[in-house]
């Protein structure tokens, strides 16, 4: 059985209209299905309002679709008994764009850390403080930094935090909701260099929701396509992308720019594997 099923997901939201205190309904997410197998990822692209982030909520549990089921560990996310929820809501974690917002600033790194462990785990406060310095040297930050606050780290370090307060429960499935998008390129590409070694070491799984063709061709075994709310391609071989005509695809390919100016009449494919 696969780690994550996504069958035939539809979800709708209803437009205000102050005028007669109703709205029309539109259609974010039509008929989506899709497996992620344990030790996998999946990255999930699309434009801007394709519905990736709206399907990512669904997945995590935090909007219940209008049709469909979201399976995970052979459970239903969404009439799963309180015991299951838990252990459920324990193996599912997320890592969100915006890591400033992802955290409290008046906590510490330690405190941001260790937040998941208190919720789930009895540990003492030597034991915790173990913990926390031993999750910050698995995303290459040091232990003693587990004093610092968020204003003390930059961007690219601050998303490790994000990284290792998401790794700190030992989760099957790591959401990642454009986890990299905001970050320069060489903090992309150190970012997206943890992530794999650390799907590698833990045995992780990931949902890897982007825009970015090329970072989500750098750290996924397969790729989906999202337009208009429904899946358009879905590739098991990553490099099978290249061969598709959707429109979607075609401009997802068309948006991305060589590094180097030398390289910019090459073909997009290329310039993607380089």
């Amino acid at each position: 059985m696969s780690l994550l099923q996504v069958e035939n997901i539809s979800h709708t939201y209803r437009s205000s209209n102050r005028l007669w205190r109703s709205g029309s309904l539109t259609t974010v997410l039509s008929h989506v299905s899709f497996e992620i197998e344990r030790g996998q990822c999946l990255g999930l692209l699309g434009s801007s309002g394709a519905g990736k982030s709206t399907l990512g909520k669904v997945i995590l549990g935090l909007e219940q679709p209008r049709q469909g089921r979201i399976i995970f560990q052979g459970h239903d996310l969404y009439y799963a008994d309180t015991r299951a929820a838990r252990q459920l809501r324990r193996d599912l974690q997320v890592v969100f764009q915006d890591c400033y917002s992802s955290v409290n600033p008046r906590m510490s790194a330690e405190q941001i850390i260790a937040e998941p462990l208190n919720n789930y785990e009895k540990l003492t406060r030597d034991e915790g403080k173990r913990r926390v310095g031993e999750l910050l040297e698995a995303v290459g930050l040091k232990a003693d930094d587990m004093r610092k606050y968020p204003h003390a780290f930059s961007g690219g370090q601050l998303q490790r935090i994000n990284i290792a307060r998401a790794i700190a429960l030992k989760p099957k499935l790591i959401v990642l909701d454009e986890a990299v998008s905001s970050l320069d390129m060489v903090n992309q590409t150190r970012i997206l260099s943890l992530l794999s070694e650390l799907k590698a070491t833990f045995g992780l799984s990931y949902l890897f929701i982007t825009h970015d063709i090329k970072a989500a061709h750098v750290i996924s075994d397969s790729l989906a396509v999202m337009d208009k709310g429904q899946i358009v391609e879905h590739c098991r071989d990553k490099s099978g992308l290249a061969d598709s005509a959707h429109p979607a695809v075609r401009e997802l390919f068309a948006s991305v720019l060589p590094e180097h100016p030398r390289d910019r009449g090459l073909g997009r494919e290329s310039a993607i594997k380089q």
